[in-house]
């Protein structure tokens, strides 16, 4: 009689975890995955189906105690990568369009694209001078001075 725990199966559910992996966090889907791995090898080598599901359930459960909390540390360090304008603020911009006193507003160039700006004083700000992103609103980069060029 033929195993229903046949290799290409335990491939299959190894592949899609790893899949899964991608768009669940924590790791766990990796590790079940890398242990559907192992269960494919055994079955290639002509275990049965106990010898399979043991050697799932030791691969994932050794997986769970070392590889997991290995790329847990390495990955999840607690800072948040920020992504899109949320990268913006600290960076520095340089001015492409004056700010006047009193109307505080202007365009800044960061990353090669053009920005509109509000600068936080009441400072008068001029092509060339560099400032620094404070936060983003809307469209609009909210910055501060920091130096000029042209003093």
């Amino acid at each position: 009689m033929e195993s229903y725990f046949i290799w290409y199966w335990w491939a299959g559910a190894a592949i899609v975890m790893i899949i899964a992996e991608i768009f669940v966090p924590g790791l766990f889907l990796l590790c079940l995955g890398v242990g559907c791995g192992g269960g494919a090898v055994a079955a290639a080598l002509g275990g049965g189906p106990g010898i399979q599901l043991l050697t799932f359930s030791a691969i994932s459960l050794m997986c769970f105690l070392t590889l997991r909390p290995l790329l847990m540390k390495k990955m999840w360090n607690g800072e948040q990568v920020r992504t899109n304008v949320d990268a913006l603020v600290g960076r520095r911009a340089r001015v492409t369009q004056d700010f006047e006193p009193g109307l505080r507003l202007g365009r800044v160039a960061i990353d090669g694209d053009d920005w509109r700006a509000e600068c936080t004083v009441d400072r008068s700000l001029r092509s060339g001078d560099v400032v620094q992103v404070v936060r983003v609103e809307s469209n609009t980069l909210i910055v501060e001075p920091l130096q000029s060029e042209h003093s």
